[in-house]
């Protein structure tokens, strides 16, 4: 998903600074998938779909082979954060290719960082010498003339 809202943020920033964004999201859709493909341009990411169908509640008959969007679900542009969260998601919807996942953290440990040999490393004190530390530090002159002066 970070590759896609990169994405998304660029497109936003272009059109914000073009002033190409209405009060009717029908009005700049246009210009939102241009912005779109020139943002895919040397990236391995690609259109699956050549035609988007933009509808207003569905009223019209669905297209096959067509994607299909109701543009009633587009947010308003002046929300930012939610506007770019949702080109994410369409930008991701509508295009294949790219990495999809965020690699796993196991890929940044090092191979030589194993539990088994760091468990070996820890030094476990038993319950009675915890509890004998615990109970000399309430014990101790640092902790009451600590507690006596709050």
């Amino acid at each position: 998903m970070p590759q896609y809202l990169r994405i998304a943020e660029k497109v936003y920033k272009n059109l914000k600074d073009e002033k190409k964004f209405t009060q009717a999201p029908v009005e700049y859709i246009n210009d939102l998938l241009k912005q779109i493909r020139k943002e895919l341009k040397g990236t391995d990411m690609k259109l699956i779909y050549n035609f988007i169908e933009f509808n207003s509640g569905f009223k019209n008959q669905l297209i096959d082979g067509y994607l299909n969007i109701d543009v009633s679900l587009i947010p308003n542009y002046k929300y930012q954060d939610e506007y770019v969260l949702w080109l994410a998601g369409f930008i991701e919807k509508i295009t294949v290719g790219g990495k999809k996942r965020i690699p796993p953290i196991v890929d940044n440990i090092p191979p030589e960082f194993t539990v088994t040999s760091d468990l070996r490393q820890i030094n476990v004190m038993s319950p009675d010498k915890n509890s004998e530390q615990i109970i000399s530090y309430f014990k101790s002159g640092d902790f009451l003339n600590g507690f006596n002066q709050h």
